[in-house]
């Protein structure tokens, strides 16, 4: 018998993913549902039916902690904003508190990423980057082995980063894009779809593309790989870590990106390494775990060597 469980869940703009660990970080239990176009009533309402769901998991204790990850600003457990899902005024940490009596928290999820990358790791980092490339953009920072969100929860939104255009040198700031628009993965799959002429473009569709040498596929990956050097560059000015982390299925699967960006990078002195998460799938879940669990054993800034 071990003595609880945390349950972690994620909400991006499709996804709703949940897993349940252990207090040492195993996982045990795993489970996703679409929820593209639901509102956030009826996504609470499957968070609780997925939790209604689970087996009686042998455990002394039950349940201890819920995390939350949100793709999106989090400032003191409350969500700022969100560009994915509409969340209204709804309290998540205030309605899971009330229904399960335990302490819930929330955090955006490159934050999340970042933590997992130190509390499953066997070296202690004392500082690290970790860059989320999914439907959004978003960079977690640790600094000096903490969490570092800014004043306001918004560190790390290097989506909202606004891009220049060389031949609009001047436009209004207001009008620009920005390179959440510009060169999330969803966006990537969206020019890949526009160049095309297909209504949806698949990951697996550029990779098999990009594999054939399609010439209009690489040379958009060669656009995204400036970017995102250009992005990553920034991060390195900005912060100086010692390692930053990629935590991207588009960048697992074509894992010659990261490679392309260390060239372009060859300029600068004191490149960090460039490496790929230790966990694209379950890293965002397995960071708010750790936050869940050092929330349950009061031990909040101690360091604790999880399982993976």
């Amino acid at each position: 018998m071990t003595y609880g469980y945390v349950i972690n869940f994620s909400i991006s703009g499709l996804t709703l993913e949940m897993l349940v660990t252990q207090l040492d970080g195993r996982a045990l239990e795993y489970g996703e549902s679409p929820i593209d176009n639901l509102t956030v009533h009826q996504i609470v309402a499957k968070m609780e039916e997925m939790i209604r769901q689970l087996p009686k998991f042998k455990v002394d204790n039950g349940l201890q902690a819920i995390s939350i990850a949100i793709f999106g600003v989090v400032y003191q457990n409350e969500i700022i904003s969100s560009p994915f899902v509409d969340f209204e005024d709804v309290d998540l940490v205030g309605h899971f508190k009330q229904r399960y009596h335990v302490p819930v928290i929330m955090e955006n999820e490159a934050n999340l990423s970042a933590i997992f990358e130190q509390d499953y790791s066997k070296q202690e980092l004392q500082s690290l980057v970790s860059i989320s490339i999914h439907e959004g953009v978003g960079a977690g920072i640790l600094l000096n082995k903490q969490l570092y969100t800014g004043n306001y929860g918004r560190a790390g939104e290097v989506g909202q980063m606004l891009l220049t255009e060389p031949d609009k040198p001047r436009q209004r700031l207001a009008k620009l894009t920005n390179f959440d628009q510009e060169w999330s993965q969803s966006a990537l799959l969206a020019k890949a779809a526009h160049l095309k002429g297909r209504p949806t473009y698949t990951l697996a569709d550029l990779v098999r593309a990009n594999e054939q040498g399609d010439a209009q596929i690489t040379r958009l990956i060669e656009d995204f790989c400036y970017q995102l050097a250009v992005v990553t560059s920034n991060l390195i000015i900005a912060y100086d870590p010692q390692l930053i982390f990629f935590n991207s299925p588009l960048i697992d699967q074509l894992p010659e990106i990261l490679k392309n960006v260390q060239m372009k990078l060859s300029f600068m002195p004191l490149v960090p390494p460039l490496v790929m998460s230790k966990d694209v799938k379950y890293a965002t879940l397995l960071g708010g775990a750790s936050l869940a669990i050092h929330k349950v054993l009061d031990m909040t800034g101690t360091r604790l060597i999880l399982h993976h």
